[in-house]
C-alpha cells in the first residue's frame, strides 16, 4: 500500500484550478525577501515554506564608519507559521524567536528580537531584482510496504523537497540550464524531465521498486529492512547574478546508521554556467587555501597550535581544499562530509572563510570576484 502526499498542477475545472494554485503558493513556496530592521539595518533573506514549517537564512548589512558597508554573516533560520499567518523564526543556536510577525501576501513584518532582548520593528518584502531567480517548491512524501497487505511488513519511506524554477526569468536559456543542474544534483545524472512533479513520482517509483527487489527474502533473515530516504534543498544565496543551492541527502538502508551527504551548486545567472572550484579560485592557490583552512579549523574547534589535528579527532594534519564549496554574501565555505576529514560521530565539518581572508586568491576573471571585493 502506498500513501502519497503530492501537489500536482492538474485540476478538474477552472474554479478549482484557481483555488488550488492559491493554496499551492501559500503552503509550498520559496520567498526571497529584502527589507529592514529598524531604519539602519538592511536584510536579504531566503525562506522556504513547507506547510506549517519555515526554514532558510538571512544576511544583514549596515553602514559603519561613515560610508563603509559592513556585511554580517549569513544566519540559518527555522520556525513555523499557522493558519492565521503568524510566522516565527529562530536563529540557529538560539532558543528564543528572532523574528515574530505576520507573513502574508509577500510581506513579512513584526518584531525582531536582538540578542540583548531589544525588540525592533522589521518589514520584509518579497523581491526578485535583476540577478536573482524566483522558484517554486514541490514536495512528495510516501511510504511503501515491502509485502502488500502484511501488517508486519517492513516499510520504505521517502520524502523530497524540490526547489525548481517555475516563474518568469529574463533569460529562458538560463532557466533551462538551472533546471538541468538541479535535476542532475537532486535526482542523479541523466534524470531530466521538464515537469518537476513527474520527476518526483518517477524517482519515488524507482526507489520503492528497488526496495522490494533488494529485500525479497526478508522473512528468512530475521533482520529489519526498513528504509528511509530524505532529499531536500535550500537556497543559500540568490543575488548579484550568483545562485548557490544546497542539496541535503539522507539515506538509511540497514546497518548501524544512515548516511548524510551535503553538496552545492554555484550557478552564474548571467549565462547559466555552473561555477567550479577552478572558476572561482586562481590557479596555484591550493597551498595557500590549505593553510587558511587549517588555521580556521583550529580557531573553530579551539585546537592549540601544539596539538595535532589527529590528536583532536581528525583524520588529517592539514585540511586541503575540496570541491564542495558554497557562496554567501559574506564569504565562501568548504563542506566536508562524514568520514572525509573526521569520523561519523562528528558529522559534517564546515569551514567558512570571510571574503577578506581569501579575496587575493579569487580568480580575477570569475563572476565571484566582484562579490569578494565589495
Amino acid at each position: 500500500m502506498k500513501n502519497r502526499l503530492i501537489y500536482l498542477f492538474v485540476i478538474l475545472n477552472f474554479s478549482l484550478l484557481m483555488f488550488g494554485q492559491g493554496t499551492e503558493q501559500k503552503k509550498l513556496s520559496y520567498l526571497r525577501f529584502e527589507g529592514n530592521i529598524d531604519t539602519d539595518i538592511s536584510i536579504t533573506a531566503n525562506i522556504v515554506r513547507l506547510y506549517d514549517k519555515l526554514s532558510g537564512n538571512y544576511q544583514y548589512r549596515f553602514v559603519e564608519d561613515g560610508d563603509k558597508m559592513y556585511y554580517g554573516k549569513t544566519i540559518e533560520l527555522d520556525g513555523d507559521i499557522d493558519d492565521a499567518d503568524n510566522a516565527h523564526l529562530k536563529e540557529f543556536g538560539r532558543t528564543e524567536y528572532a523574528f515574530t510577525g505576520i507573513l502574508k501576501n509577500g510581506v513579512y513584518k513584526g518584531k525582531w528580537n536582538a540578542t540583548e532582548n531589544k525588540k525592533l520593528d522589521f518589514v520584509l518584502n518579497e523581491y526578485y531584482p535583476n540577478g536573482s531567480m524566483p522558484f517554486d517548491v514541490h514536495y512528495l512524501h510516501s511510504e511503501g510496504n515491502l509485502v502488500e497487505n502484511d501488517p508486519t511488513s517492513p516499510t520504505a519511506e521517502i520524502e523530497m523537497t524540490l526547489i525548481y524554477p517555475g516563474k518568469k526569468f529574463i533569460n529562458p536559456d538560463v532557466v533551462d540550464s538551472v533546471k538541468r543542474f538541479i535535476a542532475n544534483s537532486f535526482f542523479g545524472t541523466g534524470f531530466y524531465i521538464r515537469l518537476p512533479d513527474s520527476m518526483l513520482v518517477r524517482f519515488e517509483n524507482e526507489y520503492l521498486s528497488n526496495y522490494k527487489k533488494q529485500n525479497e527474502n526478508w522473512h528468512k533473515s530475521g533482520a529489519s529492512f526498513n528504509w528511509e530516504k530524505v532529499i531536500s534543498m535550500s537556497v543559500i544565496f540568490n543575488s548579484n547574478y550568483i545562485l548557490c543551492l544546497e542539496y541535503l541527502k539522507y539515506a538509511y538502508s540497514g546497518g548501524a546508521h544512515g548516511m548524510t551527504n551535503i553538496s552545492y551548486d554555484i550557478i552564474h545567472l548571467d549565462d547559466g554556467k555552473l561555477l567550479t572550484f577552478a572558476d572561482v579560485f586562481a590557479e596555484g592557490s591550493e597551498e595557500d587555501l590549505a593553510a587558511i583552512l587549517t588555521n580556521q579549523l583550529r580557531k573553530d574547534y579551539s585546537i592549540p597550535a601544539e596539538v595535532k589535528l589527529t590528536e583532536a579527532g581528525f583524520f588529517v594534519e592539514q585540511v586541503k581544499p575540496n570541491r564542495n564549496i558554497y557562496i554567501t554574501g559574506s564569504g565562501l565555505g568548504f563542506s566536508y562530509n562524514s568520514y572525509e576529514i573526521a569520523p561519523y560521530s562528528q558529522g559534517a565539518t564546515n569551514i567558512f572563510l570571510k571574503w577578506s581572508q581569501i579575496k587575493d586568491l579569487i580568480n580575477t576573471g570569475s563572476p565571484i570576484s566582484q562579490l569578494s571585493h565589495r
